[in-house]
């Protein structure tokens, strides 16, 4: 940054103020002591020719008066006695040249004096003059003499300045050498990598505190230590040869070397020539653990083929959906008419229970496809797992599995959790589940909730953040355990043990994997001969949980409300007829957008059920909604799909869209959405925006 003018040149201005003040002090004084000499050489003049002019010789008071006025510079003399006014009158020449030419400028100008002229005490007479006042000649005379002082001052003072700079500038580069020294060996120390300067044989001149820390090198002297002391014994010959090449081109490679406790690890390796004037001296070597590096590779490649897998996974369960609405509502549509008594009820039970199962096999496909953090709610987790514990799937697993015991330990000030509760109470199921089966004879299952700070989590869990608290449910079996090779694989989808279509689907932790990682959470897993231990982190929340009211189904029948149902599937038209007008509404039909469009610039609508999936060539559901509100603004809809929740369904619900119907229908699902959707407030849709 730039100083102000006055900063930069301040000496300079104080030493020519001091000098300019000087200077006017000085034509000050000297004026004012010219002033008075000149007053003082008029009254010896006077007293001078006194006698002349008593004895009235008018020849010798000239002859003086003409010497006075050259040495004197006077324009004019005059003398006057009594009686004569014009005694003496003396007129000099006007000024030529350069003194000329300075008063006609003004830089030469006139005064007026006077003198009376006495005589023994007797006025006799007054002499009368006009000078020259030549001050511009001895002020300049003054100015040349400081001007030579002040330039003299500024170059004593430049010289002392310069001496000063040049001291400040070895004292500044001195500190800047030291300081650059100890920054480097700081910067050094502080690198989470090796950094290693060694002869040319490879003996160890240098290393930073890591890699003392990693090779047990002494911090005082690192003699008696080489660098290929470190590499394996297998493939020290080969380092060797890989190093001094390396030296030459400057080439970054791969190795593997052994610490102070003989445990190896993988690094990077990269090193560079010291160079004097006999050659090459030594190397300086960067080694970087990558360690973490690979395990996250492995973790990335991992996730990839996850991810491809779910793709092609969701791919088809949307068509599976549409299959099982058949098979799920029909049976139920029919039993809505039966007795409890009647014996068709039962096979139609079944029929129903494995279709929902099949669903839930859809479910699992799509969480792995489209992830699980669709609708999130505040839930206490304490009581989504006691409910699960209460429900007839825990109580199925322990009549198939009655020597396992179970325990559940909840934390008495657990924080809430905003998740997919679903999703959640979908992991904790298949953790019992393999908790169940993993067990062969007696053993038992423990479920833990506890919270946690992530400085308690940073040596199993160094990747969460800083800012957060965490839920952890911890799922402890006393199975046979799970053997080491397979860890690392347990997470896949269709990774399984277990017999294929007897027990699970490949897809349990798979589900548990994708729903943790979608709520920003992570997984762990030991194992052992002792039994395998599962946990879950969750971020935490202190939202409190909303009160939540319950609506049963007989309330949920409609008013004969007119419903627009809008599919391509003519079984689905169908069954989502069959189910709207069993609970009491009016159902009209559309298998395309234009079919819809056209019926609702004619007839009015109280509700719209829209497929978001659409056939070829034809506008999803987002853009048949668009221009449904073109034509009706604030148009009820509810959006159904046998597909996740994608970004269309949330556009389409940020439009005006009230909730989303997964597919296969039921009549518990349908008929809540339609009944709250139908008795809540129109929403205008502004279509400027």
């Amino acid at each position: 940054m730039q100083l102000p003018l006055f900063a930069r040149y301040r000496q300079f201005v104080i030493i020519s103020l001091v000098f300019a003040t000087l200077f006017a002090v000085s034509a000050v004084a000297y004026y004012k002591y010219q002033q008075t000499l000149d007053r003082k050489t008029l009254s010896n003049h006077a007293r001078i020719i006194a006698d002349d002019v008593w004895a009235i010789n008018p020849a010798g008071v000239e002859n003086y008066l003409r010497l006075a006025m050259e040495t004197q510079h006077y324009k004019s003399i005059s003398v006057s006695i009594p009686g004569n006014d014009h005694f003496i009158t003396l007129q000099s020449p006007e000024m030529t040249g350069l003194a000329g030419f300075l008063s006609r400028t003004g830089l030469i100008w006139t005064k007026e004096l006077s003198k009376d002229i006495t005589h023994k005490d007797l006025h006799i007479g007054k002499m009368q003059v006009i000078q020259y006042v030549q001050l511009i000649f001895p002020l300049l005379n003054l100015l040349a003499f400081y001007l030579l002082l002040f330039l003299l001052t500024l170059f004593i003072l430049f010289l002392s300045n310069r001496k000063r700079t040049l001291e400040s500038l070895v004292r500044e580069r001195t500190h800047s050498l030291l300081e650059s020294q100890r920054r480097f060996h700081d910067l050094v120390n502080l690198l989470p990598e090796m950094v290693l300067e060694t002869n040319i044989d490879g003996s160890i001149r240098y290393a930073n505190s890591e890699a003392r820390k990693r090779f047990g090198i002494s911090h005082e002297n690192s003699d008696g230590c080489n660098l290929f002391d470190f590499f394996p014994a297998d493939t020290r010959q080969s380092a060797q040869d890989q190093f001094r090449r390396n030296l030459e081109q400057g080439t970054l490679y791969q190795d593997i070397l052994h610490d102070k406790d003989h445990h190896a690890f993988p690094v990077l390796l990269r090193s560079a020539p010291i160079v004097d004037a006999s050659g090459c001296i030594g190397a300086r070597l960067l080694l970087i653990d990558i360690t973490e590096r690979q395990r996250m590779e492995e973790q990335l490649n991992r996730d990839h083929k996850m991810k491809a897998i779910g793709l092609m996974a969701g791919g088809v369960a949307h068509d599976l959906n549409n299959i099982l609405s058949g098979i799920v509502s029909y049976p139920e549509l029919l039993m809505l008419d039966m007795t409890e008594e009647n014996p068709l009820r039962r096979p139609l039970s079944i029929i129903r229970k494995a279709g929902l199962d099949a669903s839930e096999v859809v479910a699992d496909l799509l969480t792995v496809a489209r992830g699980s953090r669709g609708d999130l709610e505040i839930i206490d987790l304490n009581v989504l797992i006691q409910d699960y514990l209460d429900s007839p799937d825990f109580e199925d697993m322990r009549r198939r599995f009655p020597l396992v015991e179970h325990s559940f330990i909840p934390a008495s000030d657990l924080m809430f959790l905003s998740c997919s509760p679903i999703h959640v109470r979908k992991c904790l199921m298949n953790l019992v589940i393999n908790g169940f089966e993993a067990i062969e004879g007696k053993g038992s299952i423990r479920i833990v909730t506890e919270n946690v700070n992530t400085t308690d989590l940073q040596t199993t869990h160094p990747g969460l953040p800083n800012d957060k608290r965490y839920i952890r449910i911890t799922v402890s079996d006393t199975g046979k355990g799970i053997e080491e090779k397979e860890l690392e694989h347990i997470f896949e989808p269709f990774y399984s043990k277990k017999v294929m279509g007897r027990s699970g689907t490949g897809l349990g932790l798979t589900v548990v994997y994708n729903t943790v990682r979608d709520h920003d959470g992570a997984t762990r897993v030991t194992s052992s001969e002792l039994g395998t231990t599962f946990e879950l982190l969750f971020p935490g929340t202190s939202n409190a949980v909303p009160l939540k009211g319950k609506n049963h189904l007989q309330v949920l029948k409609g008013n004969g409300e007119t419903v627009l149902v809008i599919d391509d599937e003519p079984r689905q038209r169908e069954i989502a007829t069959t189910l709207l007008r069993s609970l009491g509404y009016q159902v009209t039909t559309a298998s395309t957008g234009k079919e819809a469009w056209r019926y609702l610039e004619k007839n009015p609508a109280d509700l719209v059920v829209l497929d978001m999936l659409m056939g070829p060539n034809q506008p999803n559901g987002k853009e048949i909604y668009q221009q449904i509100l073109t034509i009706n603004p604030g148009q009820k809809a509810i959006i159904a799909s046998g597909y996740a929740e994608d970004d269309d369904v949330r556009e389409t619900l940020t439009m005006g869209a009230t909730a989303f119907v997964p597919k296969p229908y039921t009549m518990n699902s349908i008929s809540r959405a339609v009944y709250d959707t139908l008795r809540a407030p129109a929403r205008q849709h502004d279509m400027a925006s």
